[in-house]
């Protein structure tokens, strides 16, 4: 079956057709007591919310997460979103899709990422940090799944290969970091960098769509996950469980979110642990906005529709002017 329009052609005022997957689903009440439902469609390019209005009841159980729909509606505006009339639907069997039609995945080179990340895992000069980052990526089943997880399920990096992007960065921002400021332990500091996430290689399934939680990622985070993977790895590569510098490691791990309501369990108390908090909120931050480029019509700057995560709007330039500026990036890196 064909897939029909993607989420990001999709332009308000217009009849849509395409088959998508269910991101979620709600079955709501108007005021006045009538239900309808409240679905978020996905495929590779995007999401975007959408209603039923008719026979809610009825087409509930057809439109249960993760289950794919063939879908013709209206695209309207509504709160400076577009969003999705449902006028008819019908479900889709999984073995007539493309999986891959549905799972977002990063725009960059993974192979030129993962060598990156060697690269910068042989910066690392203390010889316990050395080998423990060394044998969690020498692991052939973990550096699979490493290269395949998200970083993230909606706020930053949710796609495939999010996870190796984002460490990748956050690993370059901690060597620029430590060059700046010489009093950091730069070892220790790119090491909690390259490994501060691994435990989203547990906390997420993200095999088919849409992208979610494991129980392990739900009842016990990927922080402390993560640490539990340090003492695997570090047992497995003949390292002592209570070597000072896993210590210490450890600490920057389950310190990396900040602060308590962001779900760490344990504030950062060294200057490693408060610098990689700073560096990795940067990334994400800066991974959210930049897809947030694409909710920005025309060209120039413009105002993103309202981000309820963030509490605010974003004055931003759209992907027009992202595009226009790509031909005259690409002269410059040949020296034009």
């Amino acid at each position: 079956m064909e897939k029909g329009i993607y989420i990001r052609d999709i332009q308000p005022n217009t009849t849509v057709e395409g088959t998508f997957c269910v991101q979620s689903r709600r079955l709501l009440e108007t005021r006045n007591g009538a239900p309808y439902l409240a679905l978020t469609l996905m495929d590779r390019t995007g999401d975007m919310e959408a209603r039923v209005w008719d026979r809610a009841r009825e087409l509930a159980p057809v439109c249960g997460e993760g289950s794919y729909l063939r879908v013709r509606a209206e695209a309207q505006v509504f709160r400076d979103a577009t969003q999705l009339k449902v006028l008819d639907l019908e479900p889709v069997p999984e073995a007539d899709v493309t999986p891959a039609d549905f799972l977002p995945a990063t725009p960059e080179d993974r192979e030129a990422l993962w060598e990156e990340l060697r690269r910068l895992a042989g910066e690392i000069g203390d010889e316990v940090l050395q080998g423990l980052v060394r044998a969690v990526f020498s692991d052939r089943d973990f550096r699979r799944a490493f290269y395949e997880a998200p970083a993230a399920k909606r706020m930053h990096h949710a796609y495939l290969g999010g996870l190796l992007e984002h460490t990748v960065a956050v690993g370059s921002l901690a060597l620029d970091v430590a060059g700046r400021y010489p009093r950091l332990d730069r070892d220790l500091l790119l090491a909690g960098a390259l490994l501060h996430d691994i435990g989203k290689v547990v906390e997420f399934r993200f095999d088919r769509p849409p992208l979610d939680y494991t129980d392990q990622g739900r009842l016990i985070g990927h922080m402390v996950l993560g640490t539990s993977l340090v003492d695997r790895f570090a047992a497995a590569a003949g390292l002592p469980a209570d070597h000072h510098r896993l210590l210490a490691l450890k600490h920057l791990v389950l310190s990396h979110h900040g602060q308590r309501e962001f779900g760490a369990p344990v504030l950062p108390m060294m200057e490693e642990a408060v610098a990689l908090n700073l560096i990795d909120d940067l990334d994400a931050k800066l991974n959210y906005l930049s897809g947030l480029r694409g909710e920005v019509e025309g060209e120039g700057y413009g105002w993103t529709p309202y981000q309820r995560l963030l509490d605010r709007y974003f004055f931003l330039p759209g992907a027009a002017e992202e595009a226009a500026e790509a031909p005259a990036a690409e002269l410059r890196g040949r020296g034009a």
